[in-house]
């Protein structure tokens, strides 16, 4: 009985075998997964539902993307830029330093108003003008150097600050500053009211005896944090060096008090004013007849712009 047991074990265990081996060669390799399992078949799925296009592929976009071509001669849409304005054109501020050198160059040279009137800027009438020095020839100019460039994108304006050296009398020179503006496209041109503030002598004459009438002076200035001259309330005081020129002697100086517009300006970081720093202002200020009078000093009153606008 054990013998034919295992006959008949054995028997199966065969017939078992040669049916899987029947089974694996009647499915084809390719509908086999990696583990030997058979895959589904999915000719007849894909028949009914044919395969659509990824709406994220090359193929999807460029078919979504597809429009019909215009008639030839049909003006092309204006790309979308956010705004319907078009932005203003950009001030001359790559380039323009050389036609403005050349211009002051020029505008030096010249002997008279009637040839530098086309050429200048300023709030002063004409007959004001032609009793300046800008009616006459001026000394000769041994150097001209840039000094700084200011660019001012909201009023479409460019501003080169150069330093110039007249001969004085008697030998030596005299230190100035002069400005050329540009504004937007025109051609650059000479900002002469500070130059005649400085270098014309209003400044100086003003600065050289009280007078009751308060006045607007374009010049260069510096502020220090004290006072050390005798003036009424020095304690309280601060000092305005005003100057034609960086690191040149005082023409005169101003003074105000710790507690005022100015003092404020320079109490804030953001302003644009700062201790011992020369900037081109336009400075409003007064002859102080009142704190003593027998001892008057010249009161800077506000500093109305950073700049030399006129």
């Amino acid at each position: 009985m054990v013998p034919l047991l295992f006959l008949c074990l054995a028997m199966g265990v065969v017939y078992g075998v040669k049916k899987f081996l029947q089974i694996d060669h009647a499915i084809p390799k390719d509908k086999k997964s990696a583990s030997g399992v058979p895959l589904a078949p999915t000719k007849k799925v894909k028949e009914i539902f044919p395969e659509e296009p990824d709406e994220n592929s090359f193929e999807s976009l460029t078919e979504n993307t597809k429009t019909e071509a215009l008639p030839v001669g049909t003006p092309a849409m204006p790309a979308i830029s956010g705004t319907n304005e078009e932005a203003p054109p950009e001030p001359q501020s790559i380039d323009g330093g050389i036609p403005a050198l050349k211009l002051l160059e020029d505008f030096l040279a010249m002997k008279s108003l009637d040839e530098r009137m086309p050429h200048l800027e300023s709030k002063r009438t004409e007959a004001d003008l032609a009793s300046s020095i800008l009616n006459t020839s001026l000394p000769e100019v041994t150097k001209i150097s840039v000094d700084i460039r200011e660019t001012n994108s909201v009023e479409q304006m460019v501003d080169y600050y150069y330093l110039v050296d007249f001969t004085a009398e008697g030998g030596g020179i005299n230190p100035q500053t002069m400005l050329v503006r540009i504004r937007g496209t025109s051609p650059p041109k000479v900002v002469v009211d500070p130059f005649l503030d400085l270098y014309g002598g209003r400044f100086a004459k003003y600065a050289s005896a009280p007078v009751k009438e308060a006045g607007t002076f374009q010049v260069i200035i510096t502020a220090g944090a004290f006072c050390y001259d005798d003036v009424p309330g020095s304690d309280k005081k601060m000092t305005l060096k005003i100057q034609a020129r960086e690191d040149t002697k005082e023409i005169a100086k101003a003074y105000f008090g710790k507690r005022s517009k100015i003092g404020d300006m320079l109490q804030d970081e953001t302003s644009g004013l700062g201790y011992g720093q020369a900037k081109a202002c336009s400075v409003f200020m007064r002859w102080n007849m009142e704190e003593d009078p027998r001892n008057p000093f010249l009161e800077a009153l506000d500093i109305t712009s950073l700049n030399w606008n006129p």
